[in-house]
């Protein structure tokens, strides 16, 4: 039985990853929390086999009997409200935690966003990373962090997820919130303006299934990177995202037809609202991934309607909620 030492498990991938694992469980679960009772208050006492170490990747000492030799480690971590020192210090303390454990492999996700700006609208792994965001230019050191630190003492592999959509995630959040107000003016504009503009959206299914993929994989990746996207549906696009979101959704199309805005109107309009990446037709290629026999479980659409699904039913109890 494989031992999984998990950070990060109180954010959204983390959460989805944890349930994936007790389902399907053949895993040892490790988990490092900074308070057990406020992230996994849910798991406690359930008689779910996971063993939580309550610590913090910014006090080393803390780490103590967290990991342990021949496990392996998934970092999920990226500290939000702290700046590109604290990230940093938190993932070189991880690495130094590895180290004396001697773990067997680090699967560290990252994100696409890394890869900044560019012209090509294909993206691969061999693409180089131009960000120019704060988040992911601290990403991208992060990155580099690890693999400059790692490569002499246990395996390391890099998954870059694009836009990671799911139930309780924030992608998708806005644009639903946005249909299901029915402000049909500002959503017609806004659908004429994306039009086609790809989403770069991947079911966080999708995501988790790639991790634990990585995981079970016997060979020695030694700083390889993987990206992990829906971009080959063509469906991953703004109106096809939300003609499938507002028929699930029972939101009326439209009276007036869509007029395109030309391509290179919204690509001046991204560039001056500072996005990362401005290209509207840009895709990240996951075939590196599937050349090494990975399999995406849940089809693009069918990962919408379940988005949709359950917003309906968060929608649905917030409204009971508001009649008590």
């Amino acid at each position: 039985m494989k031992t999984i030492a998990i950070t990060g498990t109180s954010g959204f991938i983390g959460k989805h990853l944890v349930a994936e694992l007790l389902r399907l469980g053949n895993f040892r679960i490790k988990l490092l929390s900074r308070n057990r009772n406020r992230d996994f208050n849910d798991l406690i006492g359930s008689g779910v086999q996971i063993e939580i170490t309550e610590g913090d990747l910014l006090e080393p000492t803390s780490l103590h009997g967290f990991l342990e030799q021949g496990c392996t480690v998934v970092n999920l971590v990226y500290l939000r409200d702290a700046g590109e020192a604290d990230n940093i210090t938190a993932v070189t303390n991880l690495l130094e935690a590895c180290k004396s454990a001697n773990v067997r492999r680090l699967v560290h996700c990252s994100t696409a966003e890394v890869v900044g700006r560019v012209n090509d609208n294909l993206v691969t792994e061999s693409t180089l990373c131009r960000p120019i965001t704060q988040y992911g230019m601290t990403k991208i050191k992060i990155e580099n962090a690890i693999l400059a630190a790692a490569k002499a003492h246990f395996d390391i592999v890099l998954l870059r997820p694009t836009a990671v959509f799911g139930p309780g995630g924030m992608n998708l959040e806005k644009l639903t919130n946005d249909l299901i107000t029915k402000n049909w003016l500002k959503n017609y504009i806004k659908s004429c303006l994306f039009d086609r503009r790809r989403m770069n959206l991947v079911s966080i299914a999708n995501v988790v299934a790639a991790i634990i993929f990585l995981i079970n994989r016997t060979e020695i990746f030694n700083g390889e990177i993987f990206i992990v996207s829906d971009d080959n549906n063509p469906a991953n696009n703004f109106a096809d995202v939300e003609r499938i979101l507002m028929k699930a959704l029972n939101c009326p199309d439209y009276f007036l037809p869509r007029i395109p805005v030309p391509q290179s109107v919204l690509r001046l309009l991204l560039r001056l609202l500072g996005r990362n990446n401005i290209n509207p037709g840009c895709n990240y290629s996951q075939a590196k991934l599937e050349n090494l026999g990975f399999n995406a479980p849940v089809k693009f659409e069918a990962g919408l309607l379940e988005y949709a699904n359950w917003y309906r039913s968060k929608l649905f109890v917030g409204q009971r909620g508001d009649t008590n």
